[in-house]
């Protein structure tokens, strides 16, 4: 009768199943850390993956100012959703309201944190644009 081979585990193999057991142990303990404790900074994450709740609590505790430079960042935001919103050619929008007076004018209103309806209203009847 002949030897029958022992079928093993190549030392190759051996070590790849240790490593894939050191790397599933460490995720192990992430998943419990993360469950026990919790995400501590909120900072980092984007606000769309927030918990309804924190969102919740976040909006609530805004000024309106902040909500304002949250939906418009910058002044060209703000400038360019009232062109739009004006109903006049962009050009001829553009054309009223690179006089010096407008201009301050709207750079103000954007300072003062003006909604785009109360400039709207502002420009039309102190400024003529139409």
């Amino acid at each position: 009768m002949a030897k029958k081979a022992v079928i093993g585990t190549s030392p190759k193999d051996s070590s790849t199943d240790k490593m894939d057991r050191y790397i599933q142990r460490n995720e192990r303990k992430e998943q419990q850390n993360l469950r026990r404790h919790g995400k501590k900074d909120l900072s980092k994450i984007p606000f769309n993956e927030w918990p309804l709740k924190k969102k919740l609590e976040h909006l609530e505790n805004q000024s309106p100012s902040d909500k304002f430079k949250e939906t418009y960042p910058s002044y060209s935001v703000w400038y360019d959703t009232i062109k739009v919103k004006s109903g006049v050619y962009p050009t001829t929008f553009i054309d009223w309201t690179s006089r010096t007076d407008t201009r301050d004018a709207m750079r103000d209103m954007y300072s003062r944190c003006v909604s785009i309806k109360e400039a709207l209203d502002t420009l039309k009847r102190e400024h003529g644009i139409y």
